[in-house]
This record gives C-alpha cells, sequence and structure tokens, in this order.
C-alpha cells in the first residue's frame, strides 16, 4: 500500500523513484556478487534528476522535503539497497543545506545548491569512527592554524566515497575557549590530505555502496568550513535539526524499502505457485502489511515534525532526539521481521545466493547497526522514559527552521 492523499509532486517523486528502481533491480545481484559501486545507477539518476531532488526548485532542483525524500527513497531501495543508502547521504545533506539557505539566504549555500542542481557537488558525510558511533565524540584532531585548522583522524563507512565531491566530517578541537568542542565541518574530496583508502570495505551487506575508509592528514579546513560546532559528549540542537533529524527517518525509509521490495517478490512468487489461499501464508502476509505500515506511519509523522519544527521547540533536545532515533529503530527493526517472515514463506530457495531473498536477508540486519544502533537507542529511549539525563544538551542556534511551503494538491 502506498499512503493515500499526497501530493500531486510528492506522486511524481515516488514514481520516478520507483521507475528507477525497476531498473537497479535488474542489476543489483551483479554489483552485489561483485561488491561493485554501481556508478551507472548514480549516473542514471543523476541524469533523471534524482539527485536534486532536495534542492529547492528556485534553485534549480525538485523542491522536496524530508517527507518526500523518505517516501522516495523508500521506493528506490526496494530496487537497490546499496544505491539508495549511498544516495542518501547526498540528499539528506543538501536537505539540510536547502532548510538553511530558505531560513537565512546564505549566499554560499545557495552557491553549492545550484551546484548540486546542475549535477556539479555530490556531498557525503565521513564522521563514523570505532567507538565514536554517536557524533557526540571523535578521535580526529584539529590543531589551530592560520586561517582555519589542520585536521588528521581516520574515519570509517565512508558510503558515497566513489562519487563524492564534497565530504563532510568532525574533528575535536580541544583548546576551544569553551573546552573541548566537536567542530563539523566540509571539504572538497580532492583538497590535500584526504585519501580514500580503496579495498577497506569487506562486508556481508550492502557490498555495493564501497563504503571505504578514510585517512584525513592535516587536511586544511577553513573557518567558513566549519559548519557547527559543540562540546564534547553533548547532544546538540543544531545537530538534532540537520544530522539526526534528517538521517534517521530516511535511514529507516531505506531499510524499509529493502523489505518492501523483498514482500512485493514474494507476493509475486506466492501468486505463481499458486500458494496465495495457504492459511500460513496469508497471516505472514498480512503481519508484514501491517509492520510495513506501521513503520511508514511512524516515519511519515516524524519527518512532518522535523520540517515543522516541533521536535525542539515543543520538547527537550533529547526529548526530541529520543523521538527520531525511535523512528530509525522501528523502521529497521520491522524491516528484518518482514524479511525474516518472506525467507520462511519461500523456503530454502530464498537463501540461494544472487536471489533478492538472501540479498535483503543480509541488507536489512545492517540497519539494526546503523547508528543509532539498537543498544545505543534502546539506552537513549529508556533515559529519556525515565527522565534521567543521557548527556548535557544544547539548545539549536536557530530556534525555528524554514517550514515548507504550501503543496501542490
Amino acid at each position: 500500500m502506498r499512503p493515500l492523499n499526497t501530493s500531486p509532486t510528492r506522486e511524481r517523486h515516488v514514481a520516478m523513484a520507483a521507475e528507477l528502481a525497476a531498473v537497479f533491480r535488474e542489476r543489483a545481484a551483479e554489483y552485489d556478487g561483485n561488491a561493485e559501486f554501481p556508478h551507472r545507477n548514480i549516473d542514471e539518476l543523476r541524469d533523471a534528476g534524482y539527485l536534486r531532488l532536495t534542492v529547492p526548485e528556485e534553485l534549480g532542483g525538485l523542491g522536496g522535503d524530508l517527507t518526500d525524500m523518505a517516501a522516495t527513497q523508500e521506493a528506490l531501495a526496494s530496487g537497490c539497497a546499496s544505491t539508495a543508502l549511498t544516495v542518501n547521504m547526498h540528499l539528506s545533506m543538501a536537505g539540510q543545506l536547502a532548510r538553511n539557505w530558505r531560513t537565512t539566504g546564505d549566499e554560499r549555500a545557495r552557491r553549492t545548491l545550484g551546484d548540486i542542481a546542475d549535477g556539479k557537488v555530490i556531498l557525503m558525510g565521513a564522521t563514523a569512527e570505532p567507538g565514536h558511533a554517536l557524533v557526540r565524540s571523535t578521535g580526529a584532531k584539529a590543531r589551530k592554524t592560520e586561517g582555519g585548522y589542520l585536521v588528521t583522524g581516520d574515519k570509517t563507512f565512508g558510503t558515497g566515497s566513489a562519487v563524492m565531491t564534497h565530504m563532510t566530517s568532525m574533528a575535536v578541537y580541544r583548546e576551544h575557549p569553551g573546552g573541548p568542542h566537536v567542530l563539523v565541518f566540509r571539504v572538497p574530496a580532492d583538497a590535500p590530505g584526504v585519501r580514500v583508502l580503496e579495498g577497506t570495505w569487506n562486508s556481508s551487506a550492502l557490498r555495493a555502496t564501497r563504503s571505504e575508509n578514510i585517512e584525513l592528514r592535516d587536511v586544511m579546513v577553513a573557518e567558513d568550513d566549519v559548519l557547527l560546532s559543540f562540546p564534547v559528549g553533548s547532544l546538540d540542537g543544531s545537530l538534532l535539526q540537520t544530522v539526526w533529524g534528517w538521517a534517521m527517518p530516511t535511514f529507516a525509509a531505506v531499510y524499509l524499502g529493502v523489505a518492501v521490495g523483498a514482500l512485493e517478490q514474494c507476493v509475486q512468487d506466492v501468486l505463481s505457485r499458486g500458494w496465495e489461499n495457504r492459511p500460513y501464508v496469508q497471516v505472514a502476509v498480512s503481519e508484514c502489511e501491517a509492520l510495513v505500515e506501521t513503520s511508514r506511519a511512524l516515519i511519515e509523522r516524524t519527518a512532518r515534525e522535523v520540517m515543522g519544527n516541533a521536535l525542539w521547540s515543543s520538547m527537550s533536545i533529547q526529548q526530541g532526539m529520543s523521538r527520531v532515533v525511535l523512528t530509525k529503530i522501528v523502521g529497521t527493526n520491522n524491516a528484518v521481521e518482514v524479511v525474516d517472515r518472506v525467507i520462511r514463506v519461500m523456503g530454502t530457495p530464498a537463501l540461494r545466493p544472487g536471489s533478492p531473498y538472501e540479498r535483503a536477508h543480509r541488507d536489512v540486519r545492517a540497519g539494526t547497526m546503523h547508528p543509532y544502533g539498537n543498544s545505543d537507542a534502546c539506552d537513549l529511549i529508556a533515559a529519556t522514559a525515565f527522565g534521567i539525563e543521557a548527556a548535557p544538551a544544547n539548545p539549536p542556534r536557530m530556534s525555528r527552521l524554514a517550514e515548507p511551503a504550501p503543496r501542490d494538491g
């Protein structure tokens, strides 16, 4: 089922994603089997205009917001999980940048968005490190120099590193007057000192993302390239508005889309085998539909709350953070439950190498570990429910961000 009463614009976006997904589905097994980055898919997404989904229309984009992105990314992931996760990083960052531009009118943001619309810029993030999954701290170090900082560190899970033109990352500046601060910055991918470590990605899931490790060695970060800073170990309100507010619902949507693709294939195979009247099959498929629709409803609600400023204006930063994290783990864990039921219906043929079910079985499990992973999420959600401070919180730099313009339909 697809949501009813959406705008014609949203329907066009989802239709485009579904059409592309149908093409990518035919290539997914080969890309996965070879652990090969899907360059052809990315090229076709660019040609179709999908990479400018979250760029404002007046700057040459499609004008999609977070709710549009979640819906389209679910559709795209039903065809190829690795492709969808790769572009999720880019679309999310472009959407955050677009909202900043609408709020502040920042000229540099306008230029970058125009370059994204022209196909010149692809954004990605390299923040993950062993032991620093929550983006409250980082092992990378920044030291002050004339005009900015020199950053050295090592990053993992560089999803999109194969095609990025610009990279967002983090480092700790320990000499900050307010105590050690995390600096979030963006630099060109070809900046001196940035090196993608080819061959470091070796995973059983999402193999075609080629999420290679990235080495930073005395990378020059100009003052103007620092997007925000916050005290080490804190829950930052501006990160809730940006990184976490956009990533959590859309990560959930991507992994859910993988499960939806497996479920749709299951329904086709059940009908072709004449199993549709078997009670066990009926129960399993109906349970899958309930899990999918529950996840969709929560993702849509949370995306609307992010776009409407509710998560930082109507509750504490920790409560807002807990809310987006809950959405992510509901979507990803429900995706695992859907795929497990589908495989039980289809039986052992579903686990043959190259089967869409076998690939989905591996890919959705990555969602339970993708930050916020299940254990970290449960810690935050439970602390919030019990009224325990998980970490000191900082208010966002701007209390309200620009809200979406009225949509057609």
